[in-house]
Formats: C-alpha cells, structure tokens, sequence
C-alpha cells in the first residue's frame, strides 16, 4: 500500500511564518544592542591605545604630553595623530567605529574624530585666564547654563602647540593659536584621573580655539563632506556624545541650529592624563567643576591646573 505524504497546510505554514517574525522582532534589537556593544568596546581600547601612545610620547620628550598641532608654513599641520602614531602604527586606531568616517574618505577624517582639549595659553583669542568672554573656552553660551544651573564655567586644556611660521597667508586655524606653548606633563596637573587627555570628538582641537564659539554651540568646520564627517549638519563644539546616540541626542543639528536648545543624550569615551579610558555621559562630564583663580568655576573635566 502507497502511503501518501501529507504537506503542511495553509495555516501551520502561517503560524511558522508568524512564530519566525517574532523572534526576529525580539532578537533584531538584541543583535543591535550586542553590536553597539561591541563597537563600544572597540573604541575604548582604541582611546586607550592613544592614551598609552601619549605617554610614551611624553617619556620621550621631556615628560610633556603632545602639543595639539605641529604648524608649519602655509597650509602644514601635523596634528596630534600623526605626532604620536609611531607608538601604536596603526593609523586604524584614530578611525571610531561608531563615527560615520572611512579611511578612504579623505586624509584628514583622521584629525575629525578625536580631539585633546588645548591649553588656554596656546589660544590666540583667549583673553586670560580669569575673564571667560571672548574665546571658545570660556562661559557657556546663555542655553547651556541651564545645563550648569547657571554657572559660567571656563576650561582649559593640557595641549601646546608649537607654530614655525614665515610670513604671508596661512590657515585659519593657525592664526587661533600662540606658538611655543607646550603641553603639559602628568607631574603638573592636580587631577590626573580627572583631567581628559583624548576624546572623541568631531574635530582635532573641538574648535576651542575659536574666537566666535563656545563649547556648547553647534558648528561644522567647513562645508566640504570629508571635513564635516555628517554632512550639512552642525555638530557640538566639544567632546562628542556618539555612544548610544544620534541625530540631536548625539549632538549633531541641522545647519540652521547654532544654539542648541537640547544638550546631548549619549556617551563619551575618552582617556585622562593618569592613562585610564572611560565611557561616560555626556552630561555627566559636564555636572563637575573646580575653583579656578579668582574664584573662577572650570568644568572638571578641562581644568587641569586647578
């Protein structure tokens, strides 16, 4: 006798197709979360990679950190990438995971992802350290002293920078800076575990060394894509908010929005002077402050001498 083979039916095929659709809409987000896990760890032994490469400069040079930017004639820059990537050889450490930047973007995505904070006295436009008007690292703009509960909060940086320049036009962001200030070394800053070495960020210097920002403010450093990494969009003059976050929540607003009326919702990862890496919010590091002189509030986090 031939038995005959029975098929699935109409509904059990449905009911298969159904019981698939749910686990994959409770296991997507899941993978989602276990890749942005993932890539999180990635970074952070990235930045730890630069941190470790910035003490090894420093044993080599006096104790001194890296300056910011090694300026030459015209149009050089060597940033603080290139100064201390003979430590780590592997240029693949400055390129974050979670940023939207490939290496066959343009050369200088490897300056638009990490940042050192500068030192005020390597600031061209900044007046002192006392009076907070008039340079990027000084007072908050007026929105963002709700996020400080009205304190004005000035900053500083443990990165020098050296200038070597002849004459004639140079680029603008020469001009921001004073030569011949160096860095600092880990023997001369009061907090070491609390003072940020290297952040993520969205340009080398996170534009302190503007005459016209504050740290709170959104802006693109030029219009052209492989400089401004998210298109025409502004992105947060200071440590990047790219950990769990994007769009508005990470810091990155439409080029019509200077001031912004949100402050980022997600992480940071960065390395302090005394060489540990950490992933922190992005609001959290801006809830800390130290006495600076004259009675001067600075955020912790860029008040090294303090």
């Amino acid at each position: 006798m031939i038995q005959k083979r029975r098929g699935f039916t109409l509904i059990e095929l449905l009911v298969v197709i159904a019981i698939i659709a749910i686990l994959a809409a409770i296991l997507f987000p899941v993978f989602a979360q276990a890749k942005m896990a993932a890539k999180k760890t990635q970074v952070l032994s990235n930045v730890k990679q630069m941190g470790l490469a910035q003490l090894m400069y420093a044993a080599d040079n006096d104790d001194l950190f890296s300056p910011i930017a090694n300026f030459q004639d015209g149009w050089n820059l060597w940033s603080f990438v290139s100064l201390v990537e003979p430590y780590v050889k592997n240029f693949g450490i400055f390129m974050d995971p979670l940023g939207p930047a490939k290496p066959t973007d343009n050369p200088f995505v490897l300056n638009s992802q990490f940042a050192m904070p500068p030192r005020r006295a390597a600031v061209a436009s900044c007046p002192g350290e006392t009076d907070l008007t008039g340079c990027a690292m000084g007072a908050y703009n007026s929105a963002a002293l709700t996020l400080t509960g009205g304190v004005p909060a000035g900053r500083d940086g443990v990165a020098g920078a050296n200038k070597s320049l002849s004459g004639g036009w140079h680029h603008y962001i020469v001009d921001r800076y004073n030569g011949g200030v160096p860095s600092l070394s880990q023997s001369q800053i009061s907090r070491v575990a609390e003072t940020l070495l290297v952040t993520q960020a969205n340009h080398f210097d996170m534009l302190w060394g503007s005459r016209s920002l504050t740290p709170d403010r959104a802006y693109r450093h030029w219009a052209d894509a492989p400089f401004n990494l998210y298109g025409d969009m502004n992105m947060t003059c200071g440590p990047a908010a790219r950990v769990n976050a994007s769009g508005t929540k990470a810091g990155i607003w439409p080029t019509s929005v200077i001031d912004m009326t949100q402050f980022p919702e997600g992480m940071n990862v960065g390395v302090y002077a005394d060489g540990h890496a950490v992933v922190r919010q992005w609001r959290e590091m801006h809830s800390k402050f130290v006495d600076g002189p004259g009675g001067t509030k600075y955020i912790a986090y860029a008040a090294p001498l303090y």
